[in-house]
């Protein structure tokens, strides 16, 4: 697919939700031969075309989107019980009235509607080639006259054309159903004449293998699909035709009662009647055609359906995943969970480390505490030099008591206030990659998880802590993808079934079991620790590193920052990641019957139905094969979800591979780092233990941090008998540089706070 048809979608999307006056969800697709719409999702779904004028796809949009603003939701679904004739010839009344109204407003589309009928009718669509157009039945002709207009000449005898004048003067819903009956009862009329008059003789009436006509012509409000009952914004005066031979600036709006010039005298029609009554082939003129049952059907609508299946791009496909709504019950496992099973793991094992698991943390604190105090009281002085930028002095207009006595020499002689601009409160919740991967550096990283939790309680800021894991296989599941959605519907985004979020900490604990919380986290340190010195723990296979479901966590994310925030009260909700690579990227997406994984060749695009926004993903083949559009990768397209539904700050911390420069280099490359670039990276890195990278892989800060410096246990200062002055404060500064150089994902939280 070229650059140039995906723009030329994107842009005819754009067009269609702004004449539908609402952000309307238009998905592209290969399995469907005719447009659509589903007035209850307000999903506007289009075939993917190939060989058409750009005029005929603003009539197809301008067509739906007038079934948008103009067929009541609900009203459908009456119309299909009362079976497929009777929709039929709903069908065709509706189109003329919405094809009206939508020209009505949007003046602009009469030509586009010109010329796309003209094409149509050019390419035979309605096959009226070698066709006298007034040799068809009541409602085709009704069809070809609403769409094509004057250039149709279709005839109608005064009976009928008081049919044709009512329905041009259609503007409300209503209206239609009661004509549509009208009509309905008159071909049924005419049917049961012509039977009379033909006694038992056979006829052929058409073509008997298709008796339904599913769709409204050109397309259809979508299978069950309900429809708003709004009429639109129309005015009292009639709409415009748009079916003129030439629609033009100055005749475009001229009424369809003066442009059907086609009607003869009544002895005419009465003669011509006479020349026709015993034609059979003719006789049908006055009512519709039946199949040879009781079902009334259209020729010009089952070949206008017929040829545009000859139109559809089966090639081309696009594969929409929708983000789902989430039931978080499932996927959060509690605390009190992951913890008894730990316990009973331990008791099993007849591990006695109880009393060492807290005197573990207790040393860690203690360790620790100078640091946490430090950084809490510079985040004070930097909210207090923020708050002093926010305020302003004002003049009361009461006079100081205090300052009479210089009003010889004084003119401001009034009180003051101070005015402070409220500042922005904040939240965090982090989420902690719990994969294979990180065995080497998750005991350091937990390290530093747990230095952000005591820095948060610390000073008072509401957070969340998880890590996102793939192993839990408690037997529930079986390996593949699950929903675990509050309703599933068409397209909603699957998840691995294995796939949770360890609850670690939180700030609405109460002090004694948030340090509880605190062991059970050096516990599970106590199972990764490389240090040689530390005694190593076995650890249950539900809670033993996994894979990387990052796009599941972020998901997840979707689904729990709002109402983090509306539990806290904050407005800036900090959603950190902390991992050391990408994803797995799996994407699979609900069919009806099961979760089903993309067509390798498709292009994938997220959906998201709370902004109804659209997100290309690169897909492995246009990444391997050469790209075919501009497309992100799939975690990258979550994350810009993320941050364009919940306006959350999103954070990445990137534990970069520092133990060697080919590691770096590799790692660099697969996180988008320019390749002229990446010497220049590693140079700094090296030299900060950190790099922070902006806009990059869909964060807004992507935060690199060496490897090495994760480690935040401070060497001593070994002092010898023949040092001198300067090796012993070079080493004293060598030490503290290196004390606060660990700490570089607590010094950027405490940055993103004040």
């Amino acid at each position: 697919m070229t650059e140039e048809n995906i723009k030329s979608r994107d842009t005819k999307s754009l067009l269609a939700k702004l004449m539908a006056a609402e952000d309307l969800n238009v998905e592209y697709r290969n399995n469907v031969n005719t447009a659509a719409f589903n007035t209850e999702t307000r999903t506007l779904i289009m075939p993917i075309l190939k060989d058409i004028s750009e005029s005929t796809t603003d009539l197809f949009l301008g067509h739906e989107v007038g079934h948008s603003l103009f067929t009541p939701q609900g009203e459908i679904e009456k119309i299909m019980e009362r079976g497929p004739s009777y929709k039929s010839l709903v069908n065709i009344v509706e189109d003329a009235r919405i094809e009206k109204m939508i020209q009505s407003k949007f003046p602009g589309l009469s030509r586009n509607f010109y010329d796309g009928y003209s094409e149509l009718m050019d390419r035979n669509f309605f096959g009226l080639n070698g066709r006298d157009v007034n040799d068809l039945n009541f409602m085709d002709r009704i069809n070809i006259h609403f769409k094509i207009g004057t250039r149709a000449a279709v005839k109608f005898t005064d009976e009928e054309q008081v049919f044709v004048d009512r329905i041009a003067k259609l503007r409300h819903w209503n209206e239609t159903v009661e004509i549509s009956d009208d009509l309905m009862k008159y071909c049924e009329d005419k049917q049961e004449e012509m039977e009379s008059e033909t006694g038992d003789i056979d006829f052929d009436f058409g073509d008997e293998e298709d008796d339904t006509v599913d769709n409204f012509n050109p397309s259809d409000s979508g299978d069950d699909s309900e429809s708003n009952s709004d009429d639109g914004e129309t005015s009292d005066e009639p709409a415009e035709d748009g079916k003129s031979d030439a629609p033009s600036d100055t005749d475009s709006s001229e009424d369809i009662d003066d442009t059907n010039n086609s009607v003869g005298s009544a002895d005419d029609s009465d003669s011509e009647a006479d020349e026709k009554e015993d034609d059979p082939a003719t006789a049908t003129n006055s009512g519709g055609v039946y199949d040879g049952g009781d079902e009334l059907v259209s020729e010009t609508m089952k070949s206008f359906e017929d040829h545009l299946k000859d139109l559809v791009d089966t090639e081309t496909e696009y594969t929409y995943g929708r983000i789902p709504e989430l039931d978080m019950d499932k996927v959060i496992v509690s605390m009190a969970t992951w913890n008894e099973l730990l316990d009973a793991y331990d008791a099993e094992h007849d591990y006695d480390i109880t009393s060492k698991v807290k005197e573990n943390f207790l040393k860690f604190r203690s360790e620790n505490k100078s640091l946490v105090s430090y950084l809490a009281k510079e985040f004070e002085m930097r909210k207090k030099a923020d708050e002093h930028k926010r305020t302003k002095v004002a003049k009361t207009g009461v006079l100081n008591p205090n300052k009479l006595h210089s009003y010889k020499f004084n003119e401001d002689l009034f009180l003051r206030s101070e005015i402070v601009t409220a500042g922005k409160n904040h939240g965090f919740i982090m989420y902690l990659d719990w994969s294979g991967s990180m065995s080497q550096d998750i005991s350091n990283t937990i390290d530093q998880l747990m230095l952000l939790t005591l820095f948060c309680k610390k000073i008072n800021v509401p957070f969340e802590a998880y890590a996102f894991t793939d192993r839990w296989t408690d037997g529930t599941y079986v390996r593949g993808f699950a929903d675990g959605d509050k309703r599933t519907e068409i397209n909603d985004m699957g998840l691995n079934r294995n796939f949770r979020l360890l609850h670690l900490a939180s700030s609405t604990l109460s002090t004694s079991k948030f340090q509880t919380s605190m062991t059970y986290l050096s516990r599970l340190k106590m199972s990764y620790g490389r240090d040689p010195l530390m005694d190593h723990y076995g650890i249950p296979d539900m809670l033993a590193l996994g894979g990387t479901p990052l796009t599941e966590c972020i998901l997840s994310a979707i689904n729990m920052v709002p109402d983090f925030q509306k539990r806290n009260k904050v407005q800036i909700v900090n959603t950190i990641f902390l991992t050391d690579g990408q994803g797995h990227e799996h994407f699979s997406i609900w069919d009806g019957e099961k979760f089903s994984t993309q067509n390798y060749r498709a292009t994938p695009i997220i959906i998201d139905p709370v902004t109804k926004k659209h997100y290309k993903i690169s897909s492995h083949y246009s990444r391997s094969a050469g790209s075919r559009f501009d497309g992100a990768r799939l975690d990258e397209v979550c994350l810009k979800v993320l941050k364009d539904r919940t306006k959350a700050r999103v954070i990445g911390f990137y534990i970069a591979p520092t133990t060697s420069k080919r590691n770096f280099n590799g790692a660099a490359g697969s996180s988008g780092v320019e390749w002229s670039k990446v010497t220049e990276v590693w140079e700094e890195i090296k030299k900060n233990n950190f790099i922070v990278l902006e806009d990059t892989k869909g964060y807004e800060q992507y935060i690199w941090v060496s490897s090495k410096s994760l480690n935040i246990n401070t060497p001593q200062v070994t002092l010898e008998s023949d040092m001198t002055k300067g090796r012993m404060k070079n080493a004293f500064i060598k030490q503290r540089l290196s004390k606060f150089g660990n700490k570089v994902m607590l010094k950027k939280l405490a940055e993103f706070v004040s």
